[in-house]
């Protein structure tokens, strides 16, 4: 089969795009709007981009809103309202034993309602930006966003690293114990999977 992207609607591009791009880490991003208010939610249109800087990269999509006269309209969601607002946002790593905690903050809250006390989940203050990172989280990133790039129906959002925060028990003192951290990843619809089964591989010298 062969599926030229420009005679497809975007709502099956998303569905194939979703199902071909797997497994996709998932960014548990904590902001804070200009008023004060947190908010914590998950993406998957999420990945690592540099080193040197150290660069992580988020796609935001937006979301749609109904008028009182029943039209709808695309707005930006929150957590992309805030980092353009504040310039920061932390990303905390999901571990498996937070995945239904991090399911229960995805879902479309008003503005004024914090995910964290929905999902009974812990702020804690970052040590460079403002918005909180996640105490029960493994591993947390504050970022300070680097660029912002603009698209039709969706953001993508480069953030610049400037503190990880690592539990003890989940660094052997040269990196990250993924036995430990059991990050859990995004397949396509509602399917997630785990990283219990791991496999090494050397890479081959010329």
């Amino acid at each position: 089969m062969i599926i030229e992207c420009k005679e497809e609607n975007s709502q099956d591009l998303y569905k194939i795009l979703l199902g071909c791009v797997v497994p996709r880490p998932i960014a548990w991003v904590s902001s804070q709007s200009s008023d004060g208010v947190l908010n914590l939610a998950p993406f998957s249109f999420f990945n690592a981009f540099s080193a040197d800087p150290p660069i992580i990269g988020l796609g935001i999509g937006m979301k749609t809103r109904k008028s009182e006269d029943g039209s709808r309209s695309l707005v930006p969601k929150d957590t992309l309202k805030n980092i353009l607002e504040t310039k920061e946002f932390v990303v905390n790593v999901v571990s498996y034993q937070h995945a239904d905690k991090m399911n229960r903050s995805s879902a479309e809250y008003d503005p004024a309602v914090s995910e964290f006390e929905q999902a009974g989940l812990t702020p804690s203050p970052s040590k460079l930006v403002k918005p909180p990172y996640l105490k029960e989280s493994m591993v947390s990133m504050e970022c300070r966003l680097f660029q912002h790039i603009e698209l039709p129906r969706s953001s993508i959002i480069l953030g610049e690293v400037l503190c990880f925060h690592i539990k003890d028990e989940a660094w052997d003192g040269h990196g990250i114990i993924h036995d430990v951290l059991q990050p859990i990843g995004r397949l396509a619809g509602s399917a997630y999977c785990k990283t219990d089964s791991v496999f090494d591989m050397t890479r081959p010298r010329v």
